[in-house]
C-alpha cells in the first residue's frame, strides 16, 4: 500500500495502461481495511507530534492541522479528535497501486513478473513515484516534466512509520492526477517490447533509493551513462559527456572533466583507491577549487569532491532519462554516433 500526498473523493483512475498503473480512495473491505488502518496511523503520528514538541519545548501546530483543516473548519484541532475524524480524513486520501492481467504485458505470470507484489520484495509503486521524484529535479533539459511531483507519504515496504512524512503535501487532487496521467502517458510510449519492460525495471531499480553519494553511487551513475551511449568502448564518453555537462568554459575543460569521471569509475572498479584519491584531487582543483567553499566541520575534502562527482553524473543521468521518455530517436543516434 503507498498512500500519496493529495486527496479527495475520486473514482478508481488509470494512470499507465501499459504498467496497470492506477490510484483510487483506500480500499475498506472485509480482509482489506487500508483506510482504518491509515487512520490509526494518522492518530499515531499527533501523538508521536506533541511527545516530540514536548521534548523540543516548542508549541507549533500539528502538521494534520495545515493539511486537512477544511475539511473540518469549525473543528478544534487536533485536541478534540476522536477516531473518526481520522477516518474521515483516511476516506479521501488516495493510494497508487498496480492491477493488470499476465497477458496485458510482456513479463509472464506469477513466477517471472517483476511488479508483482510479494512478501519478500517491496511494492512496486512506491519505486514508480520516487522514480518520478528523481525526474522531478531535471532543469534545462528542452523538455518539460510534468508538474506538481506527486510524494509517497505512507508505503507498507517499511517496518516504521515515519510519522514526519505522513504529514506531506495534502493538496487537491486535480492538479497531481493530471501530472500523473502525463507521466503515464510517456510511460506507455516507451513501453513496446519486453526489453523496454525490462529496461524500465532495470532504471527504476537503479535510481530506487540510492540517496548515498558515495564511490558505489559514482559507479552506478557512470554505469548508466554507459548503458545510454557507450556503443563499442567505454572511452567514447570522453567525447559523448560533455554535451550534457551543465555548464563548463570551454569544449577542452568539458572534455577533461569526462576523461576524469572515467577514471575514477575505472580505478574503484580495479581496486586501486590510491590513484583514485590522486584522481580525485586533480577533479577537486581543477573544478571545485574556487567555486566551493568546503566546510570540513560537515565533509572531508575528499567526500565534498565524491559527493559533487555524484551530482554532475546525475544530472547527466536525468537528461539522458528525458531523451529516453522525450525523444528516443535522438538518443540513439548519439549513442550510435562515433
Amino acid at each position: 500500500m503507498v498512500v500519496l500526498n493529495f486527496y479527495g473523493k475520486i473514482e478508481p483512475t488509470c494512470i499507465s495502461q501499459k504498467l496497470g498503473l492506477y490510484i483510487a480512495n483506500l480500499p475498506n473491505e472485509e480482509y482489506n481495511q487500508w483506510r482504518d488502518n491509515l487512520a490509526d496511523e494518522l492518530e499515531l503520528a499527533v501523538k508521536a507530534d506533541k511527545i516530540y514538541q514536548e521534548k523540543l519545548g516548542t508549541n507549533y501546530p500539528c502538521g494534520i492541522v495545515k493539511l486537512y483543516h477544511t475539511l473540518f473548519p469549525n473543528e478544534l484541532w487536533p485536541e478534540k479528535f476522536t477516531h473518526e475524524h481520522y477516518v474521515k480524513i483516511a476516506n479521501q486520501m488516495i493510494y497508487i497501486y498496480q492491477d493488470y492481467d499476465y497477458v496485458d504485458m510482456p513479463l509472464g505470470g506469477w513466477d517471472t513478473n517483476c511488479f508483482d507484489g510479494r512478501f519478500c520484495e517491496e511494492d512496486y509503486s512506491e519505486k514508480i513515484i520516487d522514480f518520478i521524484n528523481f525526474m522531478a529535479y531535471s532543469e534545462k533539459t528542452g523538455y518539460t516534466i510534468p508538474k506538481p511531483t506527486p510524494q509517497w507519504i505512507y508505503s507498507s515496504n517499511h517496518d516504521g512509520i515515519d510519522h514526519y512524512r505522513i504529514f506531506w503535501g495534502g493538496e487537491s487532487a486535480v492538479a497531481y492526477i493530471s501530472a500523473l496521467k502525463k507521466w503515464g502517458g510517456l510511460f506507455d510510449d516507451l513501453l513496446h517490447s519486453r526489453d523496454d519492460y525490462l529496461l524500465f525495471d532495470y532504471l527504476v531499480n537503479t535510481i530506487h533509493k540510492d540517496n548515498e553519494y558515495n564511490e558505489n553511487h559514482l559507479m552506478k551513475a557512470f554505469s548508466l551513462c554507459q548503458l545510454f551511449l557507450e556503443k563499442r568502448k567505454e572511452s567514447e564518453l570522453d567525447s559523448k559527456l560533455p554535451q550534457f555537462f551543465k555548464s563548463c568554459d570551454s569544449k577542452v575543460r568539458a572534455a577533461q572533466q569526462a576523461v576524469l569521471f572515467r577514471k575514477m569509475r575505472n580505478k574503484i572498479a580495479h581496486g586501486d583507491f590510491l590513484a583514485f584519491e590522486t584522481v580525485l584531487e586533480i577533479y577537486a582543483s581543477e573544478f571545485m577549487d574556487g567555486h566551493f567553499t568546503f566546510d570540513y566541520s560537515e565533509c572531508s575534502r575528499k567526500n565534498w569532491a565524491i559527493q559533487h562527482v555524484c551530482c554532475e553524473l546525475d544530472d547527466v543521468i536525468r537528461k539522458l532519462l528525458c531523451l529516453l521518455l522525450f525523444n528516443r530517436t535522438e538518443l540513439k543516434r548519439i549513442k550510435g554516433s562515433a
